[in-house]
Order: structure tokens, then sequence, then C-alpha cells
């Protein structure tokens, strides 16, 4: 099981956007799929986004975290919601109210354990979690991920706010787990070379702008084949390779998770 989370440093540089288009890129060969977990302690982009209200509020995350104990996999799979009509891109859904996350402390170590246990389900989860620093932060989904991705867009204030945050990430979570960066667009001032040196990061990950794509990941719409051949999805589909390349320099030796 691969267990990503994505987070920002400051402003809105598209966290939720992102992990949409990631999980719907991820290759999902043998039967795999992908969940996205909205973990955004600010309140969910996606409720009354991609979903438009669709469900009910008080379902995902809170449903979880009313519940005692520790949970398991087939817990969140239980609680999630089909994205595509295959049911291969799943959805925990986050909160609809920013009052709502700070009731979900004692969920986040329990919901990365249950993450943990999906392998034999087949699928890899990705946690939108927000922006760093937050009151309610899920710090144990950033603790716990396989790898860390922090979602910035070229400009000055975010190139400095993120190599501030790298940073602090990758002392906290030291040089086994991987943390790296995806950059949301390109030479808007600053191309993605400037911005890797600034960062000092070697493997840039780059998501394309294309707003007509983004608007049906982040306002909700047709996923068809014009969706499927975007610069968005062309760009998440190597950027979900380069995760996937560099995974293995992030995998424990058995028994040293927390």
């Amino acid at each position: 099981m691969t267990l990503i989370a994505l987070c920002s440093a400051n402003g809105a540089p598209g966290v939720t956007t992102a992990a949409l288009a990631l999980a719907w890129a991820w290759p999902l060969e043998g039967g795999r799929s992908s969940l996205v977990i909205d973990a955004d302690p600010a309140g969910s982009g996606i409720l009354p986004g991609y979903l438009q209200a669709a469900i009910p509020a008080g379902g995902g995350v809170l449903t979880l975290a009313a519940r005692r104990g520790p949970l398991t996999g087939d817990d969140l799979l239980g609680e999630a919601l089909a994205l595509d009509p295959n049911g291969t891109r799943l959805l925990l859904a986050g909160i609809s109210n920013p009052t709502q996350g700070s009731s979900l402390g004692g969920l986040w170590p329990r919901l990365v354990s249950a993450a943990h246990d999906l392998d034999p389900a087949g699928v890899d989860v990705f946690t939108d979690a927000g922006r760093l620093g937050h009151r309610y932060e899920p710090s144990p989904v950033l603790d716990g991920a396989d790898v860390v991705v922090l979602v910035l867009r070229p400009t000055l204030t975010g190139v400095v706010a993120a190599r501030a945050a790298l940073a602090a990430l990758r002392e906290s979570r030291g040089l086994v787990r991987r943390t790296t960066a995806l950059l949301v667009g390109d030479r808007a001032p600053y191309g993605a070379d400037e911005v890797a040196r600034a960062l000092e990061v070697d493997d840039l990950l780059v998501l394309a702008t294309d707003r007509g794509a983004a608007s049906i990941l982040s306002g909700g719409g047709v996923t068809g084949w014009r969706f499927a051949r975007s610069s968005l999805m062309r760009s998440a589909a190597a950027a979900a390779g380069g995760i996937r390349s560099r995974l293995v320099s992030t995998r424990l030796p058995e028994g040293t998770r927390s």
C-alpha cells in the first residue's frame, strides 16, 4: 500500500485538485484502486466542488472519528464513495465546516494505521492534508505517509514559503521517507528549473495549468476522453510516474512503522 500526503505551505495552490488528478491518473493495473482521503481541517473543497454537495453532511471522516477503537481498511472503504462508474477511484469525504476540525485529532493515527492495511485490497491512498500549520493539522498523516508532496505555485511568495516548509518537513520526517514538491503551473513567473534550484529539489513534479480540466475536478463535470487527454491529466500521469519511481526509497524495514 502507498500512502501519499499532499499539503501546501501557504495560500491555495491547488492541493485538492492535485490530489484528485494524481488519484485519477494513478496506474491501476492488476485490479488496484485509488482512494482520496479529504483530511483538510479547514473544510472540504471536494464536497461543494467535485461532488457538488451531492452527499449527506456528517459522513466520511466524521463518521469514522465517532467510532471507538482501532479502524480497519474495510472501515475506510465502507465510508468511501465512488468517483468513477467502475468504482476504481474512491473518495473518503472530509468535513463541511471548519469548526468540525477539532473533533478529528484522535482519528488521524487510527486512519493512518487503517490505510496501511489496505494493501490486500489493492488500494493506494492519497490524502489532502491542507495547509501546513493549521491549528488542527493532521500531523500523524504527514508523519506516516510514504511520500509527502508539497504543492506550490511558481510565485516568489509561494517559493519562499515552500522552501521553509520543505526544510521543516525533511527535518521532522528524516531522510528515510521521501519528501518532495509539486509545482502547479510553469513560468508564471518562474520556470520549473528555477523553482527546483531554489527548493533544492532534483525531482520536482509539475502539474500543467489547464483551467478546463481543472474545473472538472474543482467543480464537477464530465470526465470523458477529452478530460483524459487534457494537458492536466497528461502531466498528472507523468507526476504519478515520478512518485512511483521513487517509492522504493521510502519503504521502511519491517516493524519500523509507528
